[in-house]
């Protein structure tokens, strides 16, 4: 409710807009509803002078307004804020969003029992307010006047805005929680699965059944976080009963028989989980059985699933797990470890038929029958002659090898000349192969790897081991094998070492030596060899639009294209990504070059046809000449790579010639980045602080909306040096965190350093793309705030460029998403410069933009440039974030942005940027030019008429 004296002044339009800012302010810092309703009560108590306030929320099931905030009224005002309010007081429209006005409330049918608070406070007239979460009505705010008079449509309006502003609150508070029951959700899952693929690995890698179960209990307590796990496995005759073969967290003091009626075909008790999983066969969650002398005690454990362990269908044990919370075990948990009770059977039986496959083997050994039944099974053709020279033994695969009609028994006995002249016909050069197998027979010595070519393609490999006893020879032994799928492997993979996947083409490994030596062959007087470098312009564009998959479609057509342009001799090579390498010999001169890459170009200029979609794409292509450009093969693609560079920033779809002073530009700016690199260590980075205004602010603090931090580089000779000489160095791989974090530590720490001047401003930085998209942004954030704590009662954002996102787009997304979380206000800098600005105000969870100053510079004399501003002005404001305009250096540029309702500027009419010890005198001084009042209230007059 509010309460305002007779006669009392009404808001200005400026109190409601510093009210709606400071609620707008709460709703960034995502406080809990009833938190939110009392913030806002002082809000409007402090701004627009209300002396008692109320907000309710609506009890559908009874019928109910219930009073929330305040929550504890004053003692002298208690009947003044009713515990609850009927829903029969509400018209129609009221649930339609609409306010309710009651210009006589005393009179108002249903509420009698306050009529008496009513006279006591002079309350005479009300307007009930609705609050709509995600468009339906679920809060009310309740105001109370002394006079109908006090509920101007203005005050109505502004009431409006601020229940609004409070159901957007509300719908963030609800979002939030939903996405932490997700989270909670999520990482249940996540460790459900990892105790899964644990137990996998468990099964495939255990050495043992005992290891196997020690393994699994461990795996299910540590790895889950569960309180105890136990296996038990049923024993057969005198051990009848469940017995105890592995557990963590039971204790030392635990017998191996934990229950003697605990079998699978016995009649149990609902409640008890092991027997329940023991007779049922199926999985059950249950709480833990009182401790008695055969039952382990397990304190601290509220809620046991039990599951049964099969080996062969047949119920073998239980593996129990224990949890100290009564929802441990949800359907998600139960399935999970379902399938581990699966793997771990699985796991069981193959360790027991692991121990009897042992077994087995020692037999086989001292059992001549057994040992020709694995020789039979074997994949390998295995030929045994004897000393005699006849077959002795041959198996199912050799005859499968050589294509042979008999079976291995009709082969037994058969001579061995008679056998080789069987499988000679097999052999593409049987003569040959003969002549070899004579050798292989005088040396009568092992033979191992012997590669065999077969008539039909296919390539063997041949053993041969002479069969000694006590030194003389028993028998001959031929292994042979089929290793063809072997050889096409290691061609691929060595095609693999040479050559792109994607294209076909020669990799950057292949290149170098085609390059080498189409330098050595270019000898002839006259005669160029053209080295290039071409890339695609903006591909990754490519990528997020039709996926890595449409991607690698467009890159073949694109290398066959240019391939379609070449000769036989010439050489496209992939190096990676969407960047290729061209070797052209023989060139009569620098015009034929050029020739040639319009023709490159004007065919990477043509559609391609994707999907049904039609893309279109451009190339920037580097050249240089040998031996005009005398450098070796590197050094060559290097110079070519320089020129690629210097069409790309000449406007790109274009092709350039290496010119030395290309290198020298690269030393340029690497000299620079060793400058920054030494400056960080040597303390010579500083950072100046320019003042945000707002434009229908007051003087002094509360106009000024905050500083942005300017980094500048120190210099003996040539004092501070602006970011534009080193603006490639604040995202190279290596610096770009480093100079990050110098930024967020000084920036926050003139921040809270102010505040000690009683200045409380808040601060906003510039970062880098490399650092917001680097993993450990968030390490860097938590560090200065741990070291700077106060600086987030005044709140501080970061600024990114506006081709920032563009990189990573999904990346960019969750950090800055996160960042709003936190309660740190997110910008996108230098709007309107970028291919993708609309899309980034759509999509991305930001509070204000930065129009670009290109925009403000000329926006006196260029209509163009007004059309831009006043567009992305509306735009924003329809999107609710807040426009700052920079770069604004004249009084006339700000008055014009002014009346097009731009919020906030920046630039050298208001001030240039500062040191940090310079700001709290600033501040202090801040008088904003008279014209921006008078030109806000013309704008707000006009709005209001409209």
């Amino acid at each position: 409710m509010i309460q305002v004296k007779p006669g009392a002044v009404p808001a200005s339009s400026e109190s409601f807009y510093a009210a709606l800012s400071e609620i707008g302010q709460l709703l960034v810092r995502s406080l809990e509803p009833s938190i939110l309703y009392e913030a806002v009560i002082e809000v409007l108590e402090r701004r627009i002078g209300a002396r008692l306030v109320m907000v309710g929320e609506l009890d559908r099931g009874n019928g109910w307004l219930h009073r929330i905030a305040p929550a504890r009224p004053p003692a002298e005002s208690v009947d003044i804020y009713p515990d609850r309010i009927p829903f029969s007081m509400a018209r129609p429209p009221f649930w339609n969003g609409q306010p309710q006005v009651e210009a006589d409330i005393r009179r108002t049918p249903g509420l009698e029992m306050f009529r008496q608070a009513y006279v006591r406070h002079g309350v005479v007239a009300a307007v009930a307010v609705p609050v709509l979460k995600f468009g339906e009505v679920c809060a009310a705010l309740v105001i109370r006047a002394s006079h109908a008079g006090f509920f101007s449509s203005s005050m109505v309006e502004f009431l409006q805005q601020a229940a609004s502003s409070i159901g957007l609150g509300m719908e963030a508070h609800e979002q939030r929680a939903r996405l932490l029951q997700s989270v909670k959700e999520e990482a249940r899952q996540r460790r459900a699965l990892r105790l899964l693929s644990e137990m996998i690995k468990l099964v495939t890698h255990s050495v043992d059944e005992q290891t196997l179960l020690a393994e699994a209990c461990r795996v299910a307590r540590r790895t889950g976080g569960y309180s105890v796990a136990w296996i038990g496995l049923l024993g057969t005759g005198a051990e009848a009963g469940l017995q105890l073969c592995a557990q963590e967290g039971l204790g030392d003091a635990i017998g191996s028989i934990l229950r003697r009626d605990w079998v699978a075909d016995a009649a149990v008790d609902a409640g008890d989980a092991v027997a329940m999983a023991l007779s049922r066969g199926e999985a059950h969650v249950g709480s833990p059985s009182p401790a008695n002398d055969e039952t382990p005690a397990m304190s601290g454990v509220a809620t046991l699933l039990a599951l049964p362990l099969r080996v062969d269908e047949a119920i073998v044990g239980v593996f129990v797990v224990g949890a100290a919370t009564p929802d441990a075990f949800g359907p998600v948990e139960v399935q999970v470890f379902s399938e581990m009770a699966v793997e771990l059977g699985l796991g069981i039986q193959v360790q027991r038929s692991h121990v009897a496959r042992l077994l087995a083997e020692q037999e086989l050994r001292f059992n001549l029958q057994h040992f020709r039944t694995i020789l039979s099974k074997q994949h390998a053709g295995i030929l045994v002659l004897s000393k005699d020279r006849r077959v002795k033994f041959a198996n199912e695969a050799f005859c499968a090898l050589f294509g042979l009609d008999e079976t291995p028994a009709e082969l037994e006995g058969r001579p061995a000349e008679v056998m080789y002249a069987q499988v000679m016909q097999a052999y593409r050069d049987p003569e040959q192969e003969w002549n070899r197998i004579q050798q292989i027979l005088a040396a009568d010595e092992p033979i191992t790897g012997d590669e065999v070519a077969m008539k039909d393609g296919r390539i063997f490999l041949r053993d041969f081991t002479p069969i000694r006893v006590d030194g003389l020879l028993q028998g001959r032994l031929w292994h042979q094998r089929d290793i063809t799928e072997q050889k096409m492997h290691e061609a691929r993979v060595e095609r693999l070492a040479f050559y792109d996947v994607v294209t076909g083409l020669p990799n950057r490994r292949l290149l170098f030596e085609l390059l080498e030596q189409a330098r050595t062959r270019a000898t002839k007087p006259h005669s160029l060899l053209a080295v290039g470098v071409l890339d695609l312009d903006r591909f990754k564009s490519v990528n997020d639009s039709v996926g890595h998959g449409g991607g690698d479609r467009v890159l073949a057509e694109a290398s066959a294209r240019v391939l379609g342009m070449l000769r036989e001799d010439d050489v496209l090579a992939r190096f990676g990504g969407d960047e290729f390498a061209l070797v052209i010999p023989g060139l009569d001169s620098r015009e034929q070059l050029d020739v040639i890459s319009r023709c490159i170009l004007q065919a990477l200029r043509l559609p391609f046809n994707l999907l049904g979609e039609q893309l279109y794409l451009s190339a920037s292509i580097g050249w240089t000449l040998f031996p005009l450009d005398e450098s070796d093969a590197e050094g060559l693609v290097r110079h070519a790579d320089l020129a690629m560079y210097a069409a790309k920033e000449d406007g790109k779809d274009r092709g350039a010639l290496y010119e030395p002073a290309m290198e020298l530009e690269q030393l340029r700016l690497q000299a620079m980045r060793e400058r920054i690199a030494q400056a960080l260590v040597q303390s010579r980075l500083r950072l100046l602080f320019q003042p945000i205004v707002y434009i229908d602010g007051l003087p002094g603090p509360q106009g000024v909306a905050g500083m942005e931090a300017l980094l500048r580089l120190q210099d003996d000779e040539l004092g501070l040096i602006e970011p534009a000489n080193f603006m490639h160095v604040l995202d190279d791989p290596q610096l770009a965190r480093p100079i990050g974090r110098y930024v967020l530590d000084e920036a926050l720490r003139q921040c809270q350093s102010w505040m000690q001047f009683g200045i409380s401003i808040p601060v906003s930085i510039n970062i880098s793309t490399r650092h917001l998209l680097h993993p450990a942004f968030f390490s860097d954030i938590d560090a200065v705030l741990e070291a700077y704590p106060g600086v987030m009662d005044v709140g501080f954002g970061i600024e990114v460029t506006e081709t920032g996102p563009s990189m990573d787009h999904a990346r960019a997304k969750a950090v800055i998403e996160e960042c709003r979380r936190r309660g740190i206000r997110v910008g996108l800098d230098d709007f309107g410069t970028g291919s993708a600005s609309l899309s980034h105000i759509q999509q991305l969870d930001i509070e204000h933009i930065k129009l670009d100053q290109s925009f403000v510079r000329n926006i006196l004399g260029d209509d163009r440039n007004m059309a831009i501003a006043a567009g992305v002005i509306t735009t924003a404001r329809m999107l609710a974030k807040t426009v700052i305009a920079e770069g604004v250096e004249t009084a006339a540029q700000g008055d014009l942005l002014a009346s097009l309702g731009c919020h906030q500027l920046q630039g050298f009419s208001i001030s240039r940027p500062m040191p940090a010890e310079a700001i709290p005198a600033w501040v202090a001084n801040w008088v904003p030019p008279d014209s921006w009042s008078q030109l806000v209230n013309e704008r707000q007059s006009l709005l209001t008429d409209q």
